[in-house]
């Protein structure tokens, strides 16, 4: 049986109050240093520096601030590097927990997470060159002949 998954507001067809409102996460993420690692092993750099990114998301600001929720995530992530573990039960655990923290576009819609648009960048119209304006003129469309 598939799932179903909250349409975006002007899409409802029913009107009725929903049962949970949505939750806008900040687009800059979570500010803060991570939570530390457990000391029950040397950590690998590289899920030292997963750990740091999972942590800065904006999904991070949701979550058990101490990282004990997360603690198997960071096990299973060192595994998968060094590879200690077949990667298919390791990606099957993974999935999982990613699934619990809102890591991925249908756990955020489950969760009925959403991150807030961010300011868009002023952007300064671009002038054409010299020289592109100069490989480009100015056609009459009354003086085109029509084929």
């Amino acid at each position: 049986m598939p799932a179903s998954y909250p349409k975006p507001d002007g899409q409802k067809v029913t009107r009725h109050a929903p049962t949970f409102q949505w939750i806008t996460l900040p687009a800059e993420g979570r500010q803060g240093t991570a939570p530390t690692l457990p000391k029950i092993r040397l950590w690998s750099a590289a899920t030292k520096a997963a750990w740091k990114l999972l942590w800065s998301s904006p999904q991070a600001t949701q979550w058990d601030q101490t990282g004990r929720t997360l603690h198997a995530w960071a096990a299973l992530h060192h595994d998968l590097v060094e590879g200690e573990r077949a990667v298919a039960g390791v990606a099957a655990e993974m999935r999982n927990i990613a699934d619990r923290h809102g890591l991925n576009p249908k756990a955020m819609l489950q969760l009925r997470w959403r991150i807030a648009e961010s300011e868009p960048e002023e952007v300064a119209p671009k002038r054409a060159s010299a020289e592109a304006r100069r490989r480009f003129k100015v056609v009459d469309p009354n003086a085109v002949e029509r084929a």
